[in-house]
């Protein structure tokens, strides 16, 4: 398989594992890719209510995209903010 073929796979299935925790643990929330920051590979703007504490989410997904960067090799930044 070639690489890039081999990434946008490995790309698919973090991302896929990542969203599906996220919504399972946090209700309402939007997720939605964005242009990327500097070198990391991914970048998802995570919408969330109100009710929700910002600093709760940031670090379950910092813990998460850690995680994937692990097993991976790929680099996903989460940008958390509150829904409008």
């Amino acid at each position: 398989m070639p690489i890039a073929i081999a990434t946008e796979k490995s790309l698919a299935e973090a991302l896929t594992k990542l969203v599906d925790l996220l919504h399972h643990k946090y209700q309402g929330i939007k997720i939605t890719p964005i242009s990327r920051y500097e070198d990391e590979d991914f970048t998802v703007e995570i919408s969330i209510p109100k009710d929700l504490p910002i600093d709760q989410v940031e670090e379950t997904c910092h813990i998460e995209c850690m995680k994937i960067e692990d097993e991976y090799d790929l680099f996903i930044f989460p940008k958390v903010v509150y829904n409008n």
